[in-house]
């Protein structure tokens, strides 16, 4: 299976997600993240079409799904409301007349209310951007209520992934032992997630380690931490974590860091 995967809206600033008990943005990284590597770890291809910083993401956001050929286009999001009681999980998609990407959408919705969810349903909306200009077929999946504090408490980011993943393969990671490596349990690759504890900088061969302006190593360096220093991380996202330098926030690469 081929798949375009969108963590739905920026980080921060224009374009980013609703806060609630949970903070769309991060939590919509998270579930990709988890799917992203759990779809991977079956055999499947899947497009990363997630836009962190832009003025017009989900334009973009487009433009780079349709640039590949999927067998569906998944945007993840959390859902959120002024009235505090709504609560569950939805998918929309562009019509009902398209009979397996509708059922698909069904099996997750079955699939996540069964992690505690009311099972909302699938809807339809040829009006939403991510349903309307993407080439192929698509989805957008509502996870939760981050307005709903039952739903935020039931919210497990790992599980909503494979339930999803459940779903669309008819297979069970927490139960079913990948047929390739899983990244996500390789040395110093970490879980998304916040931390606030101490690290070590390691495997620089004395070089150090940037501090990067945004979370990838083409972004702008702030300045570096000498190899062997000991330095307190924070968020850790795609397996780069927010710290702080000199009273300015950056980001580094986990792959050189030793938590303690």
């Amino acid at each position: 299976m081929k798949i375009n995967n969108n963590n739905g809206h920026t980080i921060s600033g224009l374009g980013s997600g609703a806060v609630g008990y949970l903070n769309e943005s991060e939590e919509t990284r998270n579930i990709g993240y988890y799917f992203v590597e759990g779809m991977k770890s079956l055999g499947h291809t899947v497009y990363d079409c997630t836009i962190d910083k832009s003025s017009s993401y989900l334009y973009e956001a487009v433009k780079k799904a349709n640039r590949n050929k999927s067998d569906l286009a998944i945007s993840h999001h959390l859902n959120c409301h002024s009235n505090k009681s709504a609560n569950g999980v939805e998918v929309w998609v562009y019509d009902m007349s398209h009979k397996d990407t509708v059922e698909k959408a069904k099996k997750i919705c079955e699939e996540i209310s069964k992690l505690g969810f009311v099972n909302r349903g699938v809807k339809a909306n040829p009006k939403f951007y991510w349903l309307g200009h993407t080439n192929d077929k698509a989805m957008i999946i509502e996870y939760c209520f981050c307005s709903n504090e039952g739903d935020s408490k039931k919210y497990n980011a790992k599980k909503m992934a494979y339930a999803a993943i459940k779903a669309l393969t008819n297979i069970d990671l927490n139960t079913t032992k990948p047929t390739t490596n899983n990244p996500i349990e390789a040395d110093y690759k970490y879980e998304n997630g916040s931390y606030n504890v101490k690290a070590t900088i390691i495997g620089t061969n004395g070089k150090g380690l940037n501090i990067r302006e945004d979370r990838n190593v083409n972004s702008k360096i702030l300045g570096t931490f000498k190899e062997g220093q000991v330095i307190e991380v924070n968020y850790c996202l795609n397996n780069w974590f927010s710290t702080w330098s000199g009273g300015q926030k950056g980001y580094v690469n986990g792959k050189y860091i030793k938590l303690y």
